[in-house]
């Protein structure tokens, strides 16, 4: 399976769809990591290694906001059924639950209008106060709005969103190379989009809406190495846990088979209803595992550099969610 993986990446770097990409299989025969490329042309010829550090876009969906909210409903500290305003009073629609928001199917809107002319109170209270598109528990419709306001319960329940993510899922796993805002020297960050306000976007979130919420958010913000995403998937393949370390209750992954509405389940995106689970990320990144076969794959590229106008990849991403989900060698 990774020769056909390998071989079919390599042909979109031949083919220019993406200037590197990072990836990695995890099989019960161990890990096997791939760097293939550079982080892109002139300045950034530079190859791709593992100390290189990506922004994970809504990748921060699943490692980090769902899997803090999973541990927050296995204690019992939060329930699937509590109503957002439990924990956000001024949230402006009382029925919607953290169940619809983890599944997509609240009624709020894919995202925010007008984002360019909003500051950081702006965004806010135009979260709060999103008018729905449809009922709650009605219709799926994925959301960045949803997660965010999972970050702000997060937020309010341990006090700060990136020390609760830090403490509770990063930490255990001993991913040191993953985080918010992240303090490491320029060069090891994939450049991500040239943005005619913000420059060449590198080591900052590419998101505009976590960028204007200071890098912190439930929906986006996270960067990450291969090695650490390696190392998560590794631990959901485990069922929670990792090197001796629970870090997720096993009844998590009885959850994650639970739901399957319109293909999602909770946090995650379904593969054809098996139990084998996915997550994408704007910026190009991926994650993915199949419990039942035991193998899992993080794919890591710079698909919006220079432009979020190239859709090529997006394409070939699922070629490559085909061969790793199929293919039983």
């Amino acid at each position: 399976m990774i020769d056909k993986i390998a071989a079919y990446i390599e042909s979109c770097l031949d083919a220019g769809d993406i200037y590197g990409a990072s990836f990695s299989l995890i099989t019960p025969k161990g890990v096997t990591q791939y760097y293939r490329g550079k982080q892109g042309k002139d300045d950034f010829a530079i190859g791709l290694d593992p100390s290189m550090i990506y922004d994970l876009a809504s990748v921060t969906k699943v490692v980090g906001t769902t899997t803090r909210i999973f541990q927050l409903l296995s204690d019992h500290t939060i329930r699937l059924d509590d109503p957002v305003a439990r924990f956000l009073p001024g949230f402006a629609h009382k029925e919607i639950t953290i169940k619809q928001l983890l599944l997509h199917n609240s009624g709020l809107p894919a995202d925010i209008d007008n984002l360019t002319n909003m500051n950081r109170e702006d965004l806010i209270a135009a979260v709060y106060d999103a008018k729905l598109i449809n009922r709650p528990g009605e219709k799926f419709v994925y959301s960045d709005l949803g997660y965010i306001i999972l970050g702000w319960i997060i937020r309010t329940v341990d006090g700060a969103l990136a020390r609760s993510i830090q403490d509770h899922v990063l930490y255990p796993l001993a991913m040191t190379n993953t985080g918010y805002n992240l303090n490491r020297p320029k060069v090891r960050f994939v450049p991500t989009e040239f943005d005619p306000r913000r420059g060449q976007i590198q080591g900052q979130v590419h998101d505009y809406k976590a960028f204007l919420l200071n890098g912190e958010s439930g929906h986006a913000g996270l960067f990450s190495t291969l090695t650490d995403l390696t190392v998560f998937i590794e631990m959901m393949l485990n069922f929670g846990e990792y090197q001796g370390k629970r870090v997720l209750d096993e009844n998590v992954f009885d959850w994650l088979g639970e739901y399957d509405v319109e293909g999602r389940t909770l946090g995650w995106e379904r593969y054809n209803g098996k139990h084998q689970y996915l997550h994408t990320g704007y910026t190009g990144t991926a994650v993915a595992f199949d419990l039942d076969r035991q193998v899992g794959l993080v794919l890591l590229t710079n698909r919006v550099y220079p432009t979020s106008d190239n859709q090529v990849w997006n394409r070939d991403r699922q070629q490559v969610f085909d061969l790793f989900f199929n293919d039983q060698d």
